[in-house]
């Protein structure tokens, strides 16, 4: 018996009758089930037995001669091979390809957004990169002459409203996106100027009540600030469409700095004099540190604003005479290191 006298059919459980076709190879969607039926031409000898092998499938096998219900839970490219056996003893064997896709379909995620640059460049997403799934973009404003609309992506250069089709046997999903050319920003903090330290400083970014602000370093998020100390300062301005702009200005310090130690102190607890503590203005960075008689450091600090109380080792160092030994850094990266002798009176 030759081959060419008998042929494999197939069914999808979930198509019409009427869709049954000699094909070698089908395409369903995840999950579905196929009824798998073989019989001969007219004329031909019968068939006696059968051994069914089917990839992917749920059952993998069968020896009926019009398997039912085969699944397919997965995705894939599966074979299925049917070996038939004669009447006089002979054998043939006729297989399938049966393509599996998914049946489902991912959040499209293009959305209504804008341009924020000039030339204008941006690319759509369709997203469900998957086998067997077909896309098709469509514009009502916006000529696509020259660009792939079948292509998963779909790179712009115009303000305009794009729609995707993303299709497969198993159905469509579509989605439709407004892009236009975003309101940018127009923010100015003038030139770098000279500031002298405790003297306040505006800084105006410009108010725009659909506006969002952001400042460095300190992070506040309104339209101006006002500054006190020298150093860079910079804002971002952002506008409702997301666009965003920002600017910077050097506070720069014109005076020169400040440093003095004093001479003694008395932490007696009665809140005058109980800290040792530099006088500090126009520096950036310190490292104090304060030595007994002997040499041995009893405190250190690199914080501003912090003293030694005349504790040493959770105990009150002795009265007497004290170094301090001082380094600083001014605004203007000047550094200075200042040694002096100071008594602890009790």
């Amino acid at each position: 018996m030759k081959l060419g006298q008998w042929v494999l059919l197939v069914l999808l459980g979930t198509l019409p009758l009427a869709s049954m076709a000699q094909t070698p190879s089908l395409t369903i969607c995840k999950g579905s089930s196929i009824n798998y039926k073989e019989f001969n031409e007219p004329g031909s000898l019968p068939s006696v037995a059968w051994k069914w092998t089917f990839g992917g499938a749920n059952p993998p096998s069968s020896t009926a001669r019009e398997p039912q219900n085969i699944n397919y839970p997965d995705t894939g490219l599966f074979y299925t091979e049917c070996e038939s056996t004669f009447s006089d003893g002979s054998k043939s064997t006729k297989g399938v390809y049966v393509l599996v896709v998914h049946n489902a379909f991912d959040p499209i995620p293009i959305r209504d957004t804008a341009f924020c640059s000039n030339p204008t460049r941006m690319t759509l997403n369709a997203a469900n990169p998957y086998r067997g799934y077909r896309y098709h973009w469509t514009s009502t404003d916006v000529n696509l002459g020259g660009l792939d609309t079948t292509a998963r992506t779909l790179n712009i250069d115009k303000p305009g409203t794009y729609s995707v089709k993303v299709y497969s046997i198993c159905g469509s999903s579509s989605k439709t996106a407004v892009v236009k050319m975003g309101e940018i920003p127009s923010v100015d903090l003038g030139k770098d100027r000279f500031v002298c330290r405790n003297v306040l400083v505006t800084l105006d970014a410009g108010s725009n009540s659909s506006y969002s602000y952001r400042w460095f370093p300190n992070g506040e998020t309104s339209s101006s600030i006002t500054a006190n100390l020298a150093g860079t300062y910079r804002v971002e301005v952002r506008s409702i469409d997301g666009c965003m702009r920002s600017d910077e200005v050097n506070l720069i310090d014109s005076c020169p700095p400040l440093a003095w130690l004093p001479t003694a102190f008395s932490p007696d607890a009665n809140n005058r004099n109980d800290i040792y503590l530099p006088y500090l203005e126009g520096f950036k960075e310190m490292d104090m540190k304060i030595y007994n008689r002997w040499g041995e450091k009893v405190y250190e600090t690199q914080t501003f604003g912090d003293g030694w109380d005349g504790y040493s080792k959770g105990k009150p160092a002795q009265e007497g005479v004290y170094i301090v030994l001082l380094e600083v850094i001014g605004n203007d990266n000047y550094r200075k290191v200042m040694k002096g002798n100071f008594t602890l009176l009790r």
